[in-house]
């Protein structure tokens, strides 16, 4: 599938549901920077490929139920170190943030991304541009947004991308309380199931996760998560 940018970067989408991975790729066409989508959808096809040639970024959607993407993506940085990987779940998916961390993806985007988060997070993959037009809504959005250069970010670490990326702040202090509740939300535990363990309202669990988004800069628990680990306050 080529897209608006060809000649460009080149992604690879896997996953398994022929739907998911459509509808991901019909969203990278649109990138000025894309000049070319692959899709794959198992995971023997993928590392025949690999071993044949790699994208400039590969994508791998997860499934909250099963694992068969994030193995995938295991599988493909285990035998290609340094293969700039993404990873593509659910917005309250903590699992899949903290495997995406633990095996070494670039990044984690949420499945509704729309095509400019897309490219943000391309960029913290390594990507940009180079002489392609940028669509003016987009510009308007990147401006500030990340630096982007051409090889893979030096020292780039695994991030949730949203529609505004920042450079990370100093460590926040977060209170036991807390880092209890964040600890929960790493495990894909409600507010309702935390707030029975620690013997607090679920009112009362809300009010410690908003502050903790705070404290990270955090808009969401997967952007929250990923935070915690990347900064290392969790581990």
């Amino acid at each position: 599938m080529r897209g608006t940018g060809s000649p460009g970067a080149t992604v690879w989408v896997y996953d398994e549901r022929r739907r998911v991975r459509d509808d991901v790729a019909s969203r990278l066409v649109a990138l000025p920077f894309v000049g070319r989508v692959e899709v794959v959808g198992d995971p023997a096809s993928l590392m025949s490929r690999l071993d044949t040639r790699k994208p400039d970024v590969l994508i791998v959607g997860t499934q909250r139920a099963v694992d068969t993407g994030l193995t995938a993506a295991t599988q493909a940085l285990r035998a290609h170190p340094g293969l700039p990987v993404l990873v593509l779940g659910a917005p309250d998916d903590a699992e899949s943030v903290r495997a995406a961390v633990a095996f070494g993806a670039r990044g984690y985007l949420r499945w509704d991304a729309s095509p400019i988060e897309m490219g943000l997070g391309l960029s913290r993959a390594g990507l940009r541009p180079e002489g392609a037009r940028v669509p003016q809504q987009m510009g308007a959005q990147m401006a500030g947004a990340s630096s982007w250069s051409a090889a893979p970010l030096a020292g780039s670490t695994p991030t949730t991308v949203r529609s505004t990326v920042r450079d990370a702040p100093a460590p926040a202090a977060l209170s036991m309380r807390e880092m209890q509740v964040l600890t929960g939300m790493s495990q894909g535990k409600s507010n309702a199931q935390i707030g029975r363990e620690l013997y607090l309202s679920e009112d009362t669990i809300k009010t410690h996760a908003r502050r903790l988004f705070r404290k990270l800069g955090a808009k969401d628990r997967a952007e929250a998560v990923a935070t915690g680990f990347r900064r290392g306050i969790m581990t």
